[in-house]
């Protein structure tokens, strides 16, 4: 796979990806050519016996044939996922700490260059998601900025996200507020002000339509008032089925696999007149 194929326009193509060294993937993808040419509808039995050969060959005989047959235990279950160089992997954003040799990464929905771990993938892509939004409000002059829970993941879960405000980190006041209604996760009172504009560099603002009405409103027309919701139903195929064939394949997920929950957060609250 190459760095042209990870920043493929095909999100399917680049959503899976394991790091492994240069040398490692090279025998890799030698061995998978040698496979195409030698017989395209090799069993996995069969290709687990060449994948012996090949191995004898370049002196990786267990690094060869466990690769191999990972992937191809991956894609028997629906999966596709793909190794890549450590070399190609350079120009990619990972949590810090990462990559990791054998860890089963995913391609951040709406941001072409991030991958997180598999086991944080959830937390981590909708943290930055919720993230976005508190930005974009606070870039706009928001003065009140209030949470509520819908459905989904609350209270417990808000508390353990980073996400930082002027007023400090979310986290300490969401278990602050939380005592005092079921519903409300987080609220924040902030000096505003009357230049609204919107941050460079976002992921999720081009895919929410009523993100880029509020925007307008109030740099076009002085809008005062806001509400609108973070919402994260779609779990982009990462479960509990993909967690059982990585862990059965001999991948690594990267820690403890926190699975996907549908939910809906509001934000609601005022901007600083003009």
């Amino acid at each position: 796979m190459s760095t042209t194929s990870i920043n493929s326009d095909n999100y399917a193509e680049r959503q899976l990806i394991v790091v492994m060294p240069d040398d490692f993937v090279d025998s890799i993808r030698k061995f998978e050519e040698e496979i195409i040419e030698e017989n395209k509808d090799t069993s996995l039995k069969e290709a687990a016996i060449l994948a012996m050969k090949f191995a004898i060959k370049t002196n990786i005989f267990t690094m060869a044939i466990d690769a191999y047959k990972a992937l191809e235990k991956l894609k028997q279950n629906g999966f596709n996922a793909t190794y890549i160089k450590k070399s190609e992997s350079s120009g990619l954003a990972f949590p810090p700490g990462h990559p990791r040799n054998g860890v089963l990464y995913v391609a951040h929905p709406a941001d072409d260059d991030v991958y997180y771990a598999m086991a944080s993938f959830h937390r981590m892509a909708f943290e930055h998601k919720f993230s976005e939004a508190i930005d974009i409000l606070m870039s706009l002059g928001a003065n009140k900025i209030k949470v509520e829970h819908i459905r989904g993941w609350s209270h417990e879960f808000c508390g353990e996200l980073a996400v930082s405000t002027p007023t400090g980190n979310l986290s300490a006041t969401a278990h602050n507020t939380s005592k005092i209604s079921s519903s409300i996760l987080y609220e924040a009172t902030l000096d505003g002000h009357t230049t609204p504009s919107i941050p460079d560099q976002l992921a999720w603002y081009k895919h929410e339509p009523t993100w880029q009405s509020i925007a307008k409103g109030r740099i076009q027309h002085g809008l005062r008032e806001f509400s609108l919701s973070v919402a994260y139903e779609d779990d982009f195929g990462i479960n509990a089925g993909l967690k059982i064939s990585a862990v059965k394949s001999g991948l690594e997920l990267g820690g403890r696999f926190e699975d996907h929950q549908a939910t809906i957060w509001r934000i609601s609250g005022t901007f600083t007149n003009g």
